[in-house]
């Protein structure tokens, strides 16, 4: 025996690791002569070669074995065809020929150009296991390529525990069902990744499953077809959590004390998978005081039943209920930028909701709900305020501002009706949005407590990602993206002052805080951002200009708040900023007051 160190010379084939597969002559192999007998034999029996030989030349610390091929010379390719395809359009048969003929002879050089051109087709489309498994008629120059394209013989599911391993009897709590209606792997079809890359992102959404892979591998009994494994490790069905929230301050030698004694903080229950079939339940419960939780209690109590039209459904349908008590202060009644701190006033949500979901795509979807509310609005203390405050000259509180709610009492009751309808076919280039995005709301309430509140609401919202120059495939750089938005809404009705528009903030005109421009029944947004690649960051940095105006119609909103609390109505802003991840650095300018500020925000503008 001796030992081997094995060195390829160039064969002029798909690739050299498929005509080594399976010789005895590997780097670091202990090899016979009748081992490198055999490998000679077998490379000479693939058909491709007129002679092999192989030299062998001593080395510090073993051999190295050279295999010389001699091409094998056919006739000149007269006709191209394959067989065993199903994928291949005609055209790459006619390409293949086409550069086959260019050649006198038919040669191994001429069989791997129609390999590479048959398998580059296949893997642009996906077709990862598209390969070439063997020619034949090189003889008499009528050319026959033999294809294996990677059917899709059995899909299963295989489920893991904590350690990754298979679990006993290889089931777990989901019905099979719940995975089956996310992928579109079927018995038949052929493989393709992107199916995989699909399965990988639905089946993760599913909220069901901490870790998710999809492994497609040749069948054993038939290595032309593949086998795809969905492998699935579930997260804990039930989960609770208890978050306390303790008030301290420092007391009067420096130490901490507490402020109260009063604990608050929030109760989360969940339960992910109902009954297998992924239905979901979901509550909260959260308040300041758990002593007297009735002064701010803010619960959610939320069910969602996916499929609930049939699995069969292609909208995907899913039925969402919510009973909800929310309290947020209100925008609608802040001062603006000249005036001293006004009292807040806290808008109290209690209701029910129902919402009926569909997806016409992957990013475009559409919502109708059904609300039932009661509407409060109270002070800082909890207590109902039915008007508005702000503080004169002399330091007292006037509370003869526009009224708080609809009717005078400082309660509402509404029935509404939404719809929300999203058409989107933005992409990410190099990490960065191109394409374009449309959102149509519908509102229509009806008020079920004095005054009768009715009124109709229509928002548009237009945003183009409109790419300047294609993508720097060698640094992977964000190509420069120009963004146009515009939106546009407006309330026909006598609405009240919390359900009109308000004007400024982060998602509204940048450099304002929420609500400091008005409050109006039409409005009118606009905004340019250019965004432009930074090297060695694999980010971008960007300019903008946006402006937002009431359109004349703030003096049409319920007690004027924007009059009252001496708001300009409109505004321009304009900066620049760069974005790290899900951060955006920004310094924007208030076009109204020439004062510019810097904000440090998570997410997206548009």
């Amino acid at each position: 025996m001796i030992y081997i160190l094995c060195t390829i010379s160039d064969v002029f084939f798909a690739t050299q690791s498929e005509l080594f597969q399976g010789l005895n002559a590997r780097r670091g192999a202990e090899l016979s002569k009748k081992d490198l007998s055999d490998d000679l034999d077998q490379l000479l029996n693939t058909g491709l070669f007129a002679n092999v030989d192989a030299n062998v030349t001593p080395k510090k610390d073993g051999y190295a074995v050279e295999f010389v091929f001699r091409e094998k010379i056919w006739p000149r390719v007269q006709t191209f065809r394959v067989a065993g395809a199903t994928a291949l359009p005609k055209h790459v048969e006619l390409q293949v020929l086409e550069a086959a003929q260019k050649s006198q002879n038919c040669t191994v050089r001429v069989l791997a150009t129609a390999k590479n051109i048959i398998e580059s087709y296949y893997t642009s489309k996906g077709l990862t296991f598209g390969t070439i498994s063997h020619f034949d008629g090189m003889e008499n120059g009528e050319v026959i390529a033999h294809i294996v394209e990677g059917e899709i013989s059995r899909v299963q599911t295989v489920y893991l525990d904590e350690n990754m391993q298979v679990t006993n009897g290889n089931r777990g709590f989901t019905h099979p069902r719940v995975i089956q209606r996310e992928h579109s792997f079927k018995v038949g079809k052929l493989y393709n990744v992107e199916d995989a890359k699909t399965a990988l992102r639905d089946i993760f959404l599913l909220q069901l499953f901490d870790n998710v892979q999809v492994v497609p591998r040749p069948d054993e009994k038939d290595p032309t077809k593949v086998q795809v494994d969905i492998m699935l490790r579930e997260r804990p069905v039930r989960t609770a959590e208890t978050e306390l929230e303790w008030s301290i301050a420092p007391g009067e030698q420096g130490r901490p004390d507490l402020v109260s004694a009063r604990p608050g903080g929030s109760v989360f229950v969940e339960q992910r998978n109902l009954d297998g079939w992924g239905r979901q339940l979901f509550g909260s419960v959260s308040t300041a005081n758990f002593f007297q939780p009735q002064d701010d209690l803010g619960f959610k109590l939320e069910y969602i039943h996916p499929y609930c039209f049939g699995d069969g459904d292609e909208l995907k349908s899913s039925f969402k209920t919510a009973v909800f008590n929310t309290r947020k202060l209100s925008p609608t009644f802040t001062g603006g930028p000249l005036m001293d701190e006004v009292p807040g006033v806290w808008i109290d949500r209690a209701g029910l909701k129902a919402t009926l979901s569909q997806h016409f795509t992957r990013q475009s979807h559409s919502s109708t709900s059904l609300v039932l509310e009661e509407i409060t609005s109270r002070d800082d203390s909890g207590a109902i305020c039915a008007h508005g405050a702000k503080q004169l000259s002399n330091g007292s509180l006037a509370a003869d501002g526009p009224r708080t709610t609809h009717s005078e009492s400082g309660t509402d009751r509404v029935l509404l009706l939404q719809n929300n309808s999203t058409r989107d076919t933005t992409k990410f280039v190099n990490g960065t949005q191109v394409g374009a995005r449309d959102i149509f709301q519908f509102d229509q309430s009806v008020g079920l407590s004095a005054g009768l509140s009715i009124y109709n609401r229509l928002t548009a919202e237009v945003t183009r990602f409109i790419q300047l120059l294609s993508e720097n495939k060698q640094t992977m750089l964000p190509p420069p993206i120009l963004v146009m938005h515009s939106k546009l809404g407006h309330i026909i009705g006598n609405c009240s002052a919390y359900d009109a528009y308000t004007l400024g903030g982060p998602h509204s005109c940048r450099g304002y805080n929420v609500g400091e421009l008005g409050v109006s029944r039409s409005v009118l947004e606009s905004a340019i951002e250019l965004r432009v690649p930074v090297p060695y960051l694999n980010t971008h940095a960007f300019l903008f200009w946006e402006n937002c105006s009431d359109l004349n119609s703030s003096a049409k909103v319920m007690g004027n708040p924007t009059e009252y609390y001496r708001r300009a109505g409109r505004g321009t802003s304009f900066g620049c900023g760069l974005k790290l991840g899900p951060v955006r650095a920004e310094w924007c300018a208030d076009g109204n007051q020439g004062s510019g500020s810097t904000y440090i925000r998570f997410g997206e503008r548009f």
